[in-house]
């Protein structure tokens, strides 16, 4: 997301994005440079389920280090579209979906390994797709995410794997690099709940973890903060 106001569907509020700096020129290179970057991180997930896994901890450490590989990636592909300045391209705009995939793609490697039951991953898969059915926001694609990743980082944990540890280093770097990335998925997050839910969780989330307001025109919600009810498809990657 680099500053452009997106068009919200119909019904919906429009997701409104800081003009870039005066004097700053588009950098259509950096653009195409994360997409592809995108493209080689879906090409990569993909793999990583129809790869021959074998139930070992080595598969595991293996799948482990490609996860953390798969997050930088992301994390870099994002700051490259910021910084190219220039209207999200198609493939940016559906970078969530991107990522559903790769992230159900290693929840199928972790099921031939042995260590994610496959009826379970199935029926998460099957309840998600439903709930999305109903409400089409990309909240329930991070809910659907959400335990995914985490069972990765939790067998590594119990399983003692010293990229557990890298990890938690990673997490601290990103949580320090990233924070704006970090508050826009939690706004995200709380953009796609019901309006009671919203708001009781708006009025325990510290400041330091909200994303910062735009300028949202005065029909927005008094105090929600601004921008974090667009529609599926509509954020790029940031």
């Amino acid at each position: 997301m680099e500053g452009l106001p997106e068009t919200a569907a119909p019904g919906r509020t429009a997701t409104h994005r800081q003009p870039s700096a005066p004097g700053a020129e588009p950098v259509p290179w950096a653009r195409t440079a994360a997409d592809l970057l995108t493209l080689s991180r879906l090409a990569v997930g993909v793999g990583l389920a129809l790869w021959p896994w074998q139930p070992s901890l080595r598969s595991l450490a293996a799948l482990f280090r490609w996860k953390m590989a798969l997050w930088t990636a992301d994390a870099a592909d994002g700051a490259l579209a910021r910084w190219s300045r220039t209207p999200p391209s198609w493939i940016g705009r559906q970078d969530i979906w991107l990522d559903t995939v790769i992230t159900l793609s290693a929840g199928v490697a972790l099921a031939r390994m042995g260590f994610l039951p496959a009826a379970g991953l199935a029926a998460w898969t099957a309840a998600c797709a439903a709930a999305y059915a109903l409400r089409p926001v990309e909240t329930v694609l991070l809910v659907f995410m959400l335990p995914l990743h985490l069972s990765v980082v939790v067998l590594a944990a119990a399983h003692r794997l010293p990229e557990a540890w890298v990890f938690l280093a990673w997490v601290v770097v990103m949580a320090v690099l990233g924070r704006r990335r970090l508050t826009q998925v939690i706004g995200l997050f709380i953009g796609g709940l019901p309006d009671g839910p919203r708001r009781w969780v708006l009025s325990w989330l510290p400041a330091v973890l909200r994303a910062e307001p735009d300028h949202a025109g005065p029909e927005a919600d008094a105090g929600e903060p601004r921008g974090i009810r667009a529609a599926p498809g509509e954020r790029d990657r940031e």
